[in-house]
């Protein structure tokens, strides 16, 4: 078996701004490119934002929508790095990753958007649901989660272990999964693939850690939801040692791991994503490959 890989790391000053003053810094091109088996590498540019009213977001993302090398040949952008990012995270370093260009290539244009997450652009951003804790198993009630048709549920450990009951693979779920890939034209071998990593998933499912915080709802409703905090009796957020949220087809869960078991009268704060707290800019980006 041969392999080849080429790694490069170049630090660069250009930068590209769009008509709003909003703009990305080029801080690092990786250029890795991997040849080993079905393992290919991709081109990851990491870029810090610069122009006015940064302050104010609270999260941000750059989303590729077209990429080419300068031989011609388009550029396939990947997920990896859609979501929005705290901007103190990383020192509000982001992320863009495109498919490998051609090793004659010297140069890369790229063009998409610069998203802004800036919720107090809108006062229906952030919702807070007090003593959020002391129904489980029952749809959070608050008028803002109703105005934006989000239905999320707290879950018991008897609620989260039928919901995991429920999501076991059998033939019929199976069936289902290869039906969505093959629509949205995913090769065979990488559906079975998928199918293969659920599986063993499945086979690592276990029961939380006391204290864990476990919410419930379709990926739909997740998507539209940055960041949940969990309050404590001084009404502050209680730190998370960890967040994670895995999804089966629609139906996804929300585990938080509070450093603290959240008291009974405990309060959630949700960040939702709605449409007057984001910001979107254009631009347009050249970059020389090292």
């Amino acid at each position: 078996m041969r392999a080849v890989a080429f790694l490069v790391l170049s630090t660069l000053t250009l930068a590209a701004y769009a008509q709003s003053g909003v703009g990305v810094d080029i801080d690092e091109v990786v250029d890795n490119r991997v040849t080993y088996g079905d393992l290919v590498g991709n081109l990851e540019l990491r870029v810090k934002l610069k122009g006015t009213g940064l302050d104010k977001a609270s999260a941000a993302r750059i989303v590729v929508k077209e990429a080419r090398d300068d031989r011609g040949n388009a550029l396939t952008p990947s997920k990896l790095g859609n979501d929005f990012t705290p901007r103190d995270y990383n020192s509000g370093m982001l992320q863009m990753f495109v498919s490998t260009p051609a090793r004659a290539a010297s140069s890369v244009t790229l063009k998409g958007t610069i998203e802004l997450f800036v919720p107090t652009r809108d006062p229906n951003a952030v919702v807070k649901i007090d003593k959020a804790l002391a129904k489980l198993d029952a749809p959070l009630s608050h008028a803002k989660l109703k105005s934006a048709k989000l239905s999320i549920t707290p879950l018991s450990p008897t609620g989260y272990a039928e919901r995991m009951k429920s999501r076991k693979l059998d033939d019929a779920k199976i069936a289902e999964l290869r039906a969505e890939g093959k629509k949205q034209g995913v090769p065979d071998k990488e559906i079975e693939m998928a199918i293969e990593m659920a599986k063993a998933f499945d086979s690592m499912d276990s029961a939380p850690p006391d204290g864990s915080v476990i919410l419930a709802g379709t990926k739909s409703d997740f998507d539209r939801i940055f960041r949940v905090e969990v309050l404590g009796a001084d009404g502050k957020p209680i730190d998370t040692n960890s967040r994670s949220t895995s999804s089966r087809g629609e139906d996804t869960l929300m585990t938080l791991q509070p450093s603290n078991t959240p008291p009974a009268n405990a309060a959630l704060l949700l960040y939702l994503l709605t449409a007057k707290s984001q910001m979107s800019f254009p631009f347009e980006l050249k970059v020389n490959l090292p």
